[in-house]
């Protein structure tokens, strides 16, 4: 009960105390002038009724304005939740989006992957063909300096093949950690999903 309804309510009551204790003067008939007619009737209790008429009229006045409040109060609350609803549905989209989006990249990721390890390959492939038919070539060629030539060009052929060797491990190991990567950020985004769309269903 507010401060307002405690007022009105001391006030009735300071009424119907005073008209307690002076009821038979209030109760005592007086002639009453109603313009066209004079009747003879208590003075008193007229304005009593009066009083209890309107306060039952303001009382019913303030139910319907408390209750035209709560009902508003109740549809801006309404209009609230189907708001969060539809932001949370939002949000879980736009992360279903975003994940099927990384999905995609990893997988091109790793398709390109699996095409560089294939053209390194391929290249190392090459690269000892071309050095066998130059060594053999050379050797035909040279067939006086063959010693010389066969450890020169076998030294040649070492440090090519090892150096192929390093850089293809070196890029594998580019690869590896960038797929690495991409997988645990993936991972996250998941997690963060899963959480997110855990926590609309515990508000919903």
């Amino acid at each position: 009960m507010n401060l307002r309804n405690l007022t009105v309510l001391v006030i009735l009551l300071l009424v119907a105390l005073f008209a307690a204790l002076n009821w038979q003067l209030i109760n005592a008939p007086a002639e009453i002038n109603l313009v066209f007619t004079r009747v003879s009737a208590p003075v008193g209790v007229i304005l009593l009724s009066v009083i209890a008429l309107l306060s039952v009229l303001y009382f019913i006045f303030l139910a319907m304005i408390e209750t035209s409040a709560l009902l508003e109060v109740r549809r801006y609350a309404r209009e609230v939740e189907q708001a969060r609803k539809l932001a949370d549905k939002a949000e879980a989209s736009r992360f279903a989006e975003l994940k099927k989006f990384l999905e995609a990249e990893l997988e091109n990721i790793k398709t390109d992957q699996q095409g560089l390890r294939q053209h390194v390959s391929g290249t190392v492939e090459e690269a000892r063909a071309s050095l066998s038919l130059e060594h053999d070539t050379l050797k035909s060629q040279h067939g006086e300096l063959g010693q010389r030539i066969d450890g020169k060009a076998e030294m040649l052929k070492s440090e090519l093949l090892g150096r192929l060797q390093r850089a293809e491990e070196a890029l594998s190991a580019e690869i590896e950690r960038a797929g690495n990567t991409l997988s645990s950020y993936i991972g996250e985004v998941e997690d963060r999903l899963v959480g997110r769309i855990e926590e609309a269903d515990d508000n919903g």
